[in-house]
């Protein structure tokens, strides 16, 4: 095996071998094998404790053991901001199935849950789900920038050096997912809306170019994940600003989607009309040059199969779901997209 190569798993039996790049529209590992990453996230850490949910349950050794036993390949892990700042321990209550971790504190644990995900060949990827700490997202919750009058940029910036410098060893934390969902904050009394490409201090594509290239001074084999605007739902302007990073072949775009993006009952042809507007069109020439596209968010009320409205008559379900499901499941199989569940967990931590 080459120098520097790391192997993840796979989710059919072809190992995966990191860093990974892009080539076109794929991403491709070391040996320039296409790579879909087919994911679950994992949500908690960016929450009120700074830990991932379920660590009072279940061992994360366990836990990881059996997202790669379900075929995942990779994980999407939130953190936030404050977490990475925290110097006080875990309550020891919040990791009762990890009493080795007692006494630790919100990124020692985030450390040792990476480690234990990568150590079962899962590809880990870091995500900076909010400034400050609590449930992601809503248009008031003032974290949609990459800044707000309690936390300047230079703090987001300094926690990505951080993130990417602590994980820089570990070959299977292999991308990383700047900052989640773009949406409208109130800075200093003004209401600010995301942007791109226009060169100002809401530019998400400016800021994804700078911190980007910062973070490969620390690690230049990351994939630099760039969501869209509007909650992570359009990246219409990557067709005249795309991401262009000093390193190339590092760039993926994402986007969430959810039922409630979508209007009810909305047929197939017209469902996949609006998602490769908003951002498939990066799969083809039509995005100005080919590029990866990872559906970085997508979920539903998974109690049951009559949850996802599959069954219509269902009393507990919603009927309009299962048509959201039919619908992104023919897309993302149509146009063989990458894409990572919400969520692995039922609860907030």
């Amino acid at each position: 095996m080459a120098a520097g190569v790391t192997v993840a798993r796979a989710v059919i039996n072809v190992d995966i071998a990191t860093p990974l790049s892009t080539s076109g529209r794929f991403i491709v590992d070391a040996h320039g094998r296409r790579v879909r990453l087919a994911g679950v996230n994992w949500y908690g850490a960016s929450e009120n404790f700074g830990l991932a949910a379920g660590l009072d349950r279940t061992h994360r050794r366990t836990l990881a053991k059996n997202i790669a036993r379900h075929g995942f390949n990779s994980v999407r892990f939130p953190f936030s901001v404050w977490m990475t700042e925290q110097t006080d321990p875990v309550p020891d209550q919040y990791l009762a199935a990890n009493r080795d971790l007692h006494g630790s504190t919100p990124m020692q644990v985030y450390d040792a849950c990476v480690q234990a995900l990568t150590d079962e060949g899962l590809i880990v990827i870091p995500n900076c789900h909010m400034l400050s700490f609590g449930w992601c997202c809503s248009g008031t919750d003032d974290n949609g920038l990459w800044y707000n009058d309690s936390w300047p940029a230079e703090k987001f910036i300094a926690a990505w050096q951080d993130i990417t410098a602590r994980f820089k060893s570990n070959g299977l934390v292999a991308a990383v997912d700047i900052k989640n969902e773009p949406r409208q904050a109130t800075v200093g009394g003004r209401a600010l809306t995301p942007s791109w490409g226009t060169g100002d201090g809401t530019d998400f594509a400016a800021m994804y170019t700078t911190v980007g290239n910062l973070i490969h001074e620390v690690n230049p084999h990351l994939l630099i994940i760039c969501e869209g605007l509007k909650y992570a739902g359009d990246l219409t302007g990557v067709a005249t600003h795309p991401v262009q990073l000093e390193r190339t072949g590092k760039v993926v775009y994402s986007m969430h989607d959810y039922p409630w993006f979508h209007p009810a009952g909305q047929s197939s042809a017209s469902y996949i009309e609006e998602m490769n507007k908003a951002g498939g069109y990066v799969l083809s020439d039509q995005g100005g040059g080919l590029a990866p596209l990872w559906i970085g968010e997508f979920g539903n009320d998974t109690g049951s199969l009559a949850n996802f409205g599959l069954d219509p008559t269902s009393q507990v379900g919603n009927a309009d779901n299962g048509v959201w499901w039919n619908n992104i499941r023919a897309w993302i199989t149509g146009a063989d997209i990458d894409w990572c569940w919400w969520a692995l967990n039922p609860t907030h931590a």
